[in-house]
């Protein structure tokens, strides 16, 4: 299951460190890939990820996940901005 992710964050470089470092394994852990990952060319704050994970439920587990969402939210993530839509490859 592929999907896009996107959702406002405060900066790119913090997000990176967080989600390269701590969340991008544990993704990969759960049979997820990252498969792009960058922000708008004109606007840094518009993150961008296109993903691939086994199911939309691996997806609904990590986005429900408090302690997730926590770390989400201390890497700089608005996520009350939080679009996914699942892609048809």
């Amino acid at each position: 299951m592929i999907f896009l992710l996107q959702e406002e964050i405060d900066d790119y470089e913090q997000f990176s460190k967080w989600f390269n470092g701590e969340a991008e394994p544990q993704i990969e852990a759960a049979g997820g890939k990252v498969l792009i990952q960058g922000v708008e060319a004109d606007n840094e704050n518009m993150l961008h990820l296109v993903m691939e994970t086994p199911d939309p439920e691996t997806v609904g587990a990590f986005m429900s996940d408090e302690a997730f969402t926590a770390a989400r939210i201390a890497a700089g993530v608005h996520v009350d901005t939080t679009k996914i839509t699942f892609l048809k490859a």
